[in-house]
């Protein structure tokens, strides 16, 4: 039993944040690629943060294996910090979805009537969709997917705190 929980709190615990992180991108890709589901300009913001997860939880999984414990600990952060940032864009833009804050500059709206004002350009956009942050393109269970991610950062932070 005591070897399950070292692994869990060890590499372990670095694997499955990488596999989540992984899963998360996965599930973007297969949305919008498989359903059609067009991310909005805050959703690519969430996604780099789903990237910087994976870099920081392989670099905590290799350094554990390397037992370079300088390293995890350089992990711990890099994941705190990319799990916060993605807290606060996940946090935003669900509470401006829900009308308690607003969108930034250029997040909202319409963009096609700017677009339109430039004919030929338009033209040359074509396959070009600008997708508001202020429209909900998807729900699970009446949850949109800013939502999801809340809830998902907040349970990596919950595992956080479990890392000595």
């Amino acid at each position: 039993m005591k070897q399950i929980v070292d692994f869990a709190l060890g590499r372990g615990f670095w694997l499955l944040l990488a596999v989540l992180a992984v899963g998360l991108l996965m599930a973007a890709q297969v949305l919008e690629h498989g359903f059609g589901v067009l991310p909005c300009k805050m959703c690519l913001w969430q996604r780099w943060t789903h990237f910087g997860i994976l870099f920081f939880a392989m670099m905590g999984f290799w350094a554990m294996r390397w037992r370079l414990f300088g390293f995890e600990k350089l992990a711990i952060v890099g994941v705190s910090g990319m799990v916060g940032y993605g807290l606060g864009i996940a946090l935003w833009q669900f509470a401006a979805q829900q009308a308690w804050l607003p969108f930034p500059s250029g997040c909202t709206g319409d963009a096609s009537m700017v677009l339109a004002q430039a004919g030929d350009l338009m033209a040359s956009l074509a396959e070009v969709r600008i997708v508001p942050c202020d429209k909900e393109t998807f729900t699970l269970l009446g949850l949109s997917l800013a939502g999801w991610n809340v809830l998902v950062m907040l349970g990596v932070l919950g595992g956080l705190s479990f890392k000595k």
